[in-house]
């Protein structure tokens, strides 16, 4: 969560973002009538011929009578990265430095290691974790220029967070600000808002393996293991009223709707950045922005990211936000957008869709009331455990995903360009079956899918065989619903 004693600029070359992502940075040419002859090569000392060093701050941390704070019931627990002073349950406290030392080296391989300062100082962070927030304002220790700390805020190389209930989630904020104190330690910082806290969120999930080892920037596979973060919870009930928010929506917050501590406000800002940072096709560009932080270079690389097509990534964006649940396997549902041919009348196509994957193309482009038949062969295995399931594209009834029997051939219709709602139409599924005919709602491209959940997909075996139809002689009717 970003203090705001710590300036973080509005990226204002988000607010439109399809322009944006398009341009292309414009290189400064130089006025002939400007041009001198050059001037005779001067001496230049050996140490200016050196790249100039880049150091961090100063460590400006205040030091903090360690007996005064004790008698006031605050006591300090210190490792080489963490000093931290609270007053929770000591079986607790004195946990958590050590999750910070494993953190360490996740920050220094995401960001990259920091420079040093010109004193030669370790790294480290002063974090105040507070029960009662009485006793550290009485301690002094919370700076007046602070704002209301509802969960967590930071400063520098401190940060001041409330104690929590659930002892997974006391460790994700504390994670969450030290990101915060670590990423933006250095002056200049010119990432927009929602990456500066969708990436504090995805860093500071975790899960603890059987080793005792954590596991950081991980997409949560269940909710017990991370009780108190409830960001998934709140997408899908979201997404069940309304569509998601685009790209741009998200990308267009503003510190304001931080401040307002909004649970939604970073739920999707930690959802941009994790489809972003999962996505197999995005991964290694997005990565690349934890390197470009400072100065205007943040925007030059998101371009980069987005790529030409605005529109496609931002049609992958919602089909994951729509479809996002524990576990969601981003590698297998990854989508490739291909644009179908349209069927000559009383031709047909056929594509192999298989069970372990998401939405796949069929390579037909429909139009919008032309009748159309869908017909399905072969068998595919569901899960292997207990035992593996069989099934055609008709679905297994005894066992139901999101309404339908799991297994049954589902259809989604890509709508083209000019479609006045195309988000609507892109977000509604039909159930096909082995068989179907059909009057198509919209003009567009046909992608089909094998119903499961999206955190099954990798014990899916096998395939169906999927032919579309294009017979005008067949009286259709709309996709079922």
């Amino acid at each position: 969560m970003t203090s705001k004693s710590d300036a973080v600029p509005e990226e204002s070359d988000q607010q439109k973002q399809t322009q944006a992502v398009q341009s292309e940075a414009k290189t400064a040419e130089q006025d002939p009538a400007q041009s001198v002859a050059p001037a005779e090569p001067k001496s230049v000392p050996p140490m200016q011929k050196e790249k100039q060093k880049v150091y961090r701050p100063s460590d400006e941390r205040p030091d903090h009578n360690n007996q005064r704070l004790s008698l006031l019931g605050i006591e300090c627990y210190e490792s080489p990265r963490l000093k931290l002073y609270t007053d929770i349950d000591p079986k607790l406290a004195q946990k958590l430095p050590a999750v910070i030392e494993q953190f360490y080296p996740a920050l220094e391989n995401y960001f990259g290691p920091l420079p040093p300062n010109r004193e030669g100082t370790e790294f480290q962070v002063t974090g105040y974790i507070m029960q009662d927030r009485e006793r550290f304002e009485k301690a002094g220790v919370i700076p007046g220029l602070l704002a209301r700390i509802i969960n967590g805020r930071h400063q520098g190389a401190q940060f001041w967070m409330e104690s929590q209930t659930e002892e997974y989630y006391l460790r994700h904020l504390m994670l969450h600000e030290y990101t915060h104190c670590y990423s933006m330690i250095m002056k200049n910082i010119g990432a927009p808002v929602w990456y500066l806290e969708g990436i504090a969120e995805s860093m500071a999930t975790h899960r603890i393996g059987a080793d005792g080892k954590f596991q950081f920037n991980v997409m949560p596979h269940n909710k017990n293991d991370f009780a108190g973060l409830g960001r998934i919870s709140l997408i899908q009930e979201a997404v069940q009223n309304a569509p998601p928010p685009t790209m741009l929506d998200v990308m267009q917050l503003t510190p304001d709707d931080f401040a307002k501590d909004d649970a939604a406000t970073y739920s999707w800002s930690w959802a941009l950045c994790q489809f972003f940072d999962k996505h197999p096709r995005y991964q290694a560009a997005f990565r690349e922005l934890a390197h470009h932080m400072q100065g205007a270079a943040f925007s030059e690389k998101i371009k980069q990211v987005v790529g030409p097509d605005p529109v496609e990534v931002n049609d992958a964006w919602l089909l994951f936000a729509r479809n996002l649940q524990p576990g969601y396997d981003s590698k297998r549902a990854m989508i490739s957008f291909i644009r179908g041919q349209d069927l000559e009348r009383d031709s047909s196509k056929t594509e192999i869709i298989d069970a372990y994957r998401g939405w796949q193309s069929s390579g037909v482009h429909v139009t919008r009331g032309e009748t159309y038949k869908v017909s399905a062969t072969g068998m595919f295995t569901l899960a292997q455990q207990p035992k593996p399931w069989k099934s055609t594209a008709d679905g297994i009834s005894f066992q139901y995903f999101n309404g339908q029997p799991l297994g049954r051939l589902l259809m989604m219709i890509r709508p083209d360009p000019d479609n006045a709602s195309r988000m609507k139409t892109l977000l509604h599924e039909y159930p096909q079956g082995a068989e179907a005919v059909w009057m198509a709602p919209a003009s567009g491209t046909v992608y089909f899918r094998l119903n499961d959940a999206w955190n099954s997909l990798n014990n899916n075996e096998g395939a169906v065989q999927v032919t579309v139809t294009r017979n005008p002689q067949v009286t259709g009717n709309t996709p079922e619903k």
